[in-house]
Formats: C-alpha cells, structure tokens, sequence
C-alpha cells in the first residue's frame, strides 16, 4: 500500500502520562479528572480546527490522534470537520504490547478510524522472548486493521538495553546519536517480517542518512515514515521536521510540544479558551510551515507556500 500525501497529525492519545503529570497518578482517573482532560482534548481539536480555517491548504493534510478513554467524542467531532482520524489500539504504559481493547474488530467497526495506531517499544537486542510475542501479536492486529479498511501506523521506540547504556557512557543521548538509528532501522526490518505496517511514526533520527534509510525500508514494503516530536521545544522539532521531511518522511505526528502548555494552563484555570485555542493553532501551523517548506519540490505542488 502506498500512500504519498502529506500527513500532518496532531497527537493527543496521552491517557497514562496525561493523568501522572496533570493528577500525580496513573491509575484510573476520577470522574471530574475525565471530564477536565477531555474537555482539555476537545480545546486540542478545536485548535486544530482554528488552524485549518485560517490556512485552508493543510486540510486536506490534517489528522489528529486521539483516544476514545479521555477523548470520548473528539474523533466524531474531527471527522464532521473533515480531518483524518488515528485513534490508539495498545493499553498504555506496557513494556510488551497489548491490545486495548480486547475486542478489537468491534471498536475498530464502531469507530472506523483511517489510522489505527499502536505504540511498540521494540529493540532487536533486547528480550527475545517479549519481541517474539509481541511481533505475534501486532500480526494480529495488522490482520484486524487492514480487514476493516484502515491503515495500520506503527509507532516505535527504541529503549536502550542496560548493555547498550553501557556501551556509551551511561549518557542516553550518545544512544541516541549513536546507537538508535541503526537498532530502529534493524527493528524495522526484523518487524516487516511478520507485521505489515502502513505508516511508521518515528522518532529523530539525527543524520539525514538515517532518515532516508527509514524511507527506504519502509518504502519497499510499501509504506512510508512520519516524525514524532517526543515533547521537545519547539525550535529543535523544526529542525528534525526539516530533516525528515527533507530525507523523504510523509509527515509528522506531534502532540505535547504543540498543546501541553495550552492544556496545562486551561485547566488550571490560568489561560482562557479561546487563548488556548490560538496558541494550538499557531503552534500546529508552525510545524506545518517547517515541514511542507523543506519537503522536497515536485512533491504534493498544491503546499508550495503554506505559511
């Protein structure tokens, strides 16, 4: 399956992370938490909104990622304002993936999202044992998205093993320049074997070379690669926007460095919705503007020009 257009998603899947740092837990989130987080994640999309009426170009680029838990009802509402719909399919905060929910041929029917999401924590030198049950089961789920006509987008992270860690000092981001590039593109190919996947959403990958490896492994079996922004400030997101998108990458999906500070401060009462409103807005058209500009010409003509 190939699929060239431009994907510019908004990520606001957060469940686990969301309730530890807004509520200082993780486990099941009271009734007035749900209520202020997802009326928190219904000001996200009402940015995104904000940002498609004031630069019409990006919708037909536009996504958000969001969960039905603490999300109930934005997907609907994103899909009556014409944005593509990504919508988590693994239980968060696991070291081996599994799925959430159980029945996933049911959810996938009722909600019918373009993108069904997994997040995977996958390092081809890690435990072999968790990586074999985990490529069974995201077969299965492959199996499931494709069979209800959705694309399957795999997001991958690779944590370093404690022999890895140990190979660079003990400093996380030699890892990252040094070693994780080539482990996410020997996890992608050890992954492709068994579990075909659509879109791949990434983390940097810090050389040029390493972006348009990712391209070109995904691209022969028939994919393509999109960016996360893993909550980083803002001018260092361009920068790898610009990277990837200069390499070959399709799109981004960034979430918390475009609303976290937006979200934060409506609930707490300190910033007003519509403030909240533009700050999304502004910031997800920023990102926009950084990736379509450095996106190779010839490619998607109609975005020459987005601001």
């Amino acid at each position: 399956m190939n699929h060239r257009q431009h994907l510019l998603i908004l990520a606001v899947d957060q469940r686990p992370w969301l309730t530890q740092a807004l509520y200082g837990h993780t486990g099941t989130a009271t009734v007035e938490q749900r209520a202020a987080i997802c009326d928190g994640k219904h000001m996200v999309l009402e940015g995104l909104v904000a940002a498609l009426a004031e630069e019409p170009r990006l919708a037909r680029y536009a996504g958000i990622l969001v969960d039905a838990t603490l999300g109930a009802g934005v997907a609907e509402r994103a899909r009556a304002s014409g944005v593509t719909v990504s919508m988590p399919l693994e239980r968060g905060g696991c070291e081996i993936y599994e799925s959430e929910p159980d029945d996933l041929k049911s959810y996938l029917d009722h909600h019918h999202p373009e993108l069904p999401k997994v997040l995977v924590r996958y390092n081809v030198e890690g435990d072999t044992e968790g990586n074999r049950v985990q490529r069974e089961r995201l077969a299965e789920v492959a199996t499931a998205v494709r069979e209800s006509g959705g694309r399957f987008l795999f997001e991958l992270l690779v944590p370093p093993t404690p022999a890895q860690l140990d190979a660079v000092g003990g400093d996380p981001e030699r890892f990252n320049r040094e070693l994780r590039p080539t482990l996410v593109h020997r996890a992608m190919v050890e992954l492709l074997d068994e579990v075909p996947v659509d879109v791949w959403k990434l983390e940097h990958l810090q050389q040029p070379e390493h972006y348009r490896t990712a391209v070109r492994i995904a691209a022969e079996a028939g994919g393509e690669c999109i960016l996360l922004g893993a909550n980083a400030p803002a001018e260092r997101v361009e920068n790898w926007l610009a990277d990837a998108a200069g390499a070959g990458f399709t799109g981004f999906a960034v979430g918390r460095s475009i609303w976290w500070n937006a979200f934060r401060g409506l609930l707490a009462g300190d910033v007003a919705r519509p403030d909240a409103v533009a700050a999304v807005a502004a910031n997800y058209r920023r990102f926009a503007a950084a990736f379509l500009a450095a996106a190779p010409e010839g490619t998607e003509p109609a975005e020459r020009g987005v601001q």
